[in-house]
């Protein structure tokens, strides 16, 4: 997929869908359902990547998955040049003005620090970059997300850059250090934007931590740069036999455990910027694995392991498929609201059931306005999101070049 993307659904409709969310949000926080994310009793934020500009299909997750989403992930163009990127000529309204503005979420974007053009040709270099060319694309794209009231943003600075399918891949050492200069270069100018509040997450994938051929921490920023250490970690692994436990035990608990340490060393806390369920076309993913969920949300809400917030990506991308609510991962699904089920603090309080009317009345609420959503937005003229596929890492054949991973994403 390549080109500029496209205007999403128009501006009432997006903050249509907010009312319904935060309407739903609303009277849980009134003590009318469970625990909102973010209490005393679960630190944990929780969030998702349900599609581009789409806040209705956040709520739609909620309502599917009993979550609360308080962060909404999503990535800026990567395949439509600086201009695309960064903002400039109103080129980002489809998503801010048209999409999150306004919306009870914070965003958490994945930003590409070299995008390509609409050829696929890279735009940039790490060399440049390190050196400060790219500072002016930075401080527009600040000046765009704070005129868009997202000042508050997570920004996942070039993340996935251990990996060969990115345009800003840093795969050996001498890479690794440009990049930490990059990372550093953006902060700064990003951060000379008047009105700023940004978090800047340093996210590799979760395997780099882990992997004895590859030395993740020469690509680390410092910790004056870093505001959190992002982790991407799907259920895929390369290990014999290629059951569940395996799985765990051998590829993706190591994982977390690393990043865990590198992040304590370092004084940050982590997240799961990116995680699922996967089904994929080589065989590599564990598919419907109920025990890859249970662990993986014990693991981040262990108190030990300082995980701030996680974001699950809802998305079926070529290669792979990590949609908890498409109906092919039935037992994960129950092993996901199972995890994240609340406890109705107030209720247990009062030994009222009067609040059980009102939690069923948030949820009715959150359907209906999809329902309404949806017929509004088949009715209308206006332009179908643009997909953001996902491999995590490329499948074999999956990708005629790195440069088309970057295409993946609008």
């Amino acid at each position: 997929m390549s080109g500029m993307p496209q205007r999403r659904a128009s501006g009432h409709f997006a903050r249509a869908a907010c009312a319904v969310a935060g309407l739903a949000l609303c009277l849980s926080s009134l003590g009318l359902g469970a625990a909102t994310a973010g209490s005393a009793t679960d630190p944990l934020a929780e969030g998702v990547y349900a599609g581009a500009a789409v806040p209705l299909q956040v709520a739609a997750f909620d309502a599917a998955t009993g979550t609360h989403s308080s962060i909404a992930a999503d990535y800026l163009p990567a395949n439509s040049g600086w201009a695309g990127m960064d903002g400039q000529g109103d080129s980002l309204r489809w998503m801010f003005a048209d999409g999150w503005t306004g919306t009870p979420y914070t965003l958490e974007l994945g930003v590409p620090i070299i995008p390509t053009d609409s050829a696929g040709h890279r735009v940039g270099t790490l060399t440049a970059g390190a050196n400060g060319a790219y500072n002016s694309h930075f401080k527009t794209l600040a000046r765009t997300l704070v005129a868009a009231r997202e000042s508050g943003a997570y920004l996942r600075l070039g993340f996935e850059f251990d990996g060969g399918w990115t345009a800003w891949n840093a795969t050996t050492p001498a890479s690794e250090a440009k990049f930490a200069a990059y990372f550093r270069q953006i902060v700064k100018a990003m951060r000379s934007v008047p009105g700023e509040n940004f978090k800047f997450v340093w996210n590799p994938d979760a395997e780099a931590f882990s992997s004895r051929s590859y030395d993740v921490a020469l690509a680390y920023p410092g910790r004056a740069y870093v505001n959190v250490i992002g982790l991407d970690a799907y259920d895929q692994a390369w290990v014999t036999p290629l059951t569940p436990a395996n799985a765990w035990n051998e590829a993706t608990l190591p994982a977390l455990t690393a990043a865990q340490k590198f992040a304590a060393a370092h004084g940050k806390p982590l997240a799961l910027s990116e995680w699922g369920t996967a089904i994929r076309t080589d065989g590599h993913g564990l598919g419907d694995d109920p025990f890859f969920v249970t662990n993986i949300i014990a693991w981040m809400r262990n108190p030990a392991n300082h995980v701030t917030f996680e974001a699950y990506f809802d998305f079926d991308g070529r290669g792979t498929n990590s949609v908890i609510t498409g109906g092919r991962f039935p037992r994960s699904l129950a092993a996901f609201r199972a995890g994240f089920k609340r406890t109705h603090a107030r209720e247990i309080q009062s030994g009222s059931s009067t609040h059980v009317p009102w939690a069923a009345l948030a949820t009715l609420v959150v359907v209906a306005g999809i329902g309404v959503g949806w017929t509004t937005r088949r009715k209308s003229n206006g332009h179908r999101a643009v997909t953001r596929t996902r491999v995590h890492p490329p499948a074999p054949g999956a990708l005629a070049s790195p440069q088309e991973w970057a295409d993946q994403t609008p």
